[in-house]
């Protein structure tokens, strides 16, 4: 009786009162997998006068993450802007003379990640255009932008996937080797290419496929060895049941692989090359040949957020830092305090409701509270960054992570996370009466990740009741 006076009164005043009690369909989904209730937290307000509000262990601290990257892309949008770009500059050291540079080549990266094949292909072509033919001389790298970082122990049984990829200021292709693999007609194997055909990689030219009829597991039935990651072979083969699949690896050297593609391209462009690749300094007095920009940071956000790619995450996160400390190396650190203090002098959040670590999500150290969380995105929802923000959530049953979930289809714009032990997602959610809702909901620890329902019918809930 006291719970539906304050509903009444609550709704005669024009209020959203915040129950601090879940949804049935929620308790049901989380018992029926085996989940407890307190592994659930959970945080739901109204953005535009709705009746809904929900407050369920929204204090408590809890890993976001990929929802992290929601953190990470807004507070660049407003600190960098929509329009940032990255900038690679090629330069040089010694003189050219009969279309032959007698000395070295600079790269040095500026922190874009989205640089690939194709840009490089597109570079080395203007260097042909600019009067060189043939590098007398050795390639080096310059990652002096960042701060070197290393791989993540917590997740060293994962170091050869392309998602653990470590922030790089030059870095070229996500460092990743991507194997197509293609079942053939009499489905007894499927083909394996890798385009481009890589100067120094051997790759198998079939694979045998089994009788597993499905395709769940995949790339571990293909038991991957890369003891050599130059000539990597299958040890297993691929389940009959599988269409055709891309198998993408992490190459262990930055370097070896930048050589790699830069003498394969160099050869496609007719660039004569025979000196090696290095890591090392751009010297101020290298002689300019020319910068290149990447794409903006709006479209590298979408991508970001729609795709959760975590690589992106973090390159965005140290470019805070870089740019407040121009000609310093970018380190975590310098980029964590810079969004701490937006955090708190913008948004709002308390001190520690929401801790970062790399950006990404993927790190057992980040923690935030539901409550901080759907408190961010009702102040990303009146930012002017906003349109760029949203836009870049996956939409239910329609990209992104969340194409496959059919809840909501259409109404909801949610940034997903999954990690071991970690199941978690916040967005926004416009409800059937047309109402607009900021949502974020986790759940964590043991058989947190067997399900996508309790997390489903949540949003279901507040599309179909709000």
């Amino acid at each position: 009786a006291g719970l539906l006076s304050l509903l009444t009164y609550c709704f005669s005043m024009g209020m959203a009162c915040a129950q601090n009690y879940l949804p049935v369909t929620v308790k049901n989904a989380l018992t029926s997998s085996g989940l407890s209730l307190e592994q659930f937290s959970a945080s739901l307000i109204p953005l535009d006068g709705g009746k809904l509000n929900l407050r369920w262990r929204d204090h408590i601290k809890v890993q976001p993450a990929s929802t992290e990257k929601m953190i990470t892309t807004l507070a660049a949008l407003e600190l960098l802007g929509p329009d940032w770009r990255w900038k690679t500059s090629y330069s040089y050291s010694g003189e050219i003379d009969n279309r032959t540079l007698f000395g070295t080549l600079f790269i040095k990266g500026g922190g874009d990640p989205t640089y690939v094949s194709e840009n490089l292909w597109r570079d080395l072509s203007r260097l042909k255009s600019l009067g060189i033919d043939r590098i007398e001389g050795d390639v080096v790298i310059d990652r002096s932008y960042f701060e070197k970082e290393h791989q993540d122990p917590a997740f060293k049984e994962d170091w050869d996937r392309p998602y653990t990829a470590p922030a790089d200021a030059a870095l070229l292709n996500f460092r990743s080797i991507a194997m197509t693999i293609t079942p053939q007609g009499n489905k007894k194997q499927a083909t394996v290419t890798v385009a481009p055909q890589l100067i120094g990689l051997v790759t198998p030219s079939t694979v045998k496929m089994s009788r597993q009829r499905g395709c769940v597991r995949w790339r571990q039935a293909l038991e991957l060895d890369l003891d050599d990651p130059m000539e990597p072979e299958f040890d297993g083969a691929l389940p009959v049941g599988c269409d055709e699949k891309v198998l993408a690896y992490l190459a262990p050297d930055a370097n070896q692989y930048w050589e790699m593609f830069f003498r394969t391209l160099a050869s496609q462009v007719g660039l004569i090359w025979h000196g090696k690749v290095t890591e090392g300094i751009a010297p101020d007095s290298a002689e300019l040949l020319f910068d290149v920009w990447s794409d903006d940071l709006g479209t590298v956000v979408k991508l970001t957020n729609k795709f959760s790619n975590n690589v992106l995450a973090k390159h965005i996160l140290l470019s805070l830092a870089a740019k407040d400390s121009p000609g310093i190396p970018a380190s975590y650190a310098r980029a964590r305090a810079i969004v701490n203090e937006w955090l708190q002098q913008r948004v709002g959040v308390g001190a520690g409701d929401i801790l970062l670590d790399n950006g990404s999500g993927l790190s057992r150290q980040s923690r935030v509270t539901a409550r901080a969380m759907t408190q961010l995105i009702s102040y990303g929802w009146k930012s002017p960054r906003m349109p760029e923000w949203i836009a870049s959530f996956p939409i239910s049953a329609t990209d992104g992570t969340m194409s496959k979930r059919r809840v909501a289809p259409g109404h909801a714009y949610i940034k997903t996370g999954l990690m071991n032990t970690v199941k978690s997602a916040g967005g926004i959610i416009q409800a059937k009466s047309g109402k607009r809702y900021a949502i974020f909901a986790v759940v964590q620890g043991k058989k947190a990740t067997v399900t996508d329902a309790p997390i489903d019918r949540l949003i279901e809930w507040v599309y179909l009741q709000g």
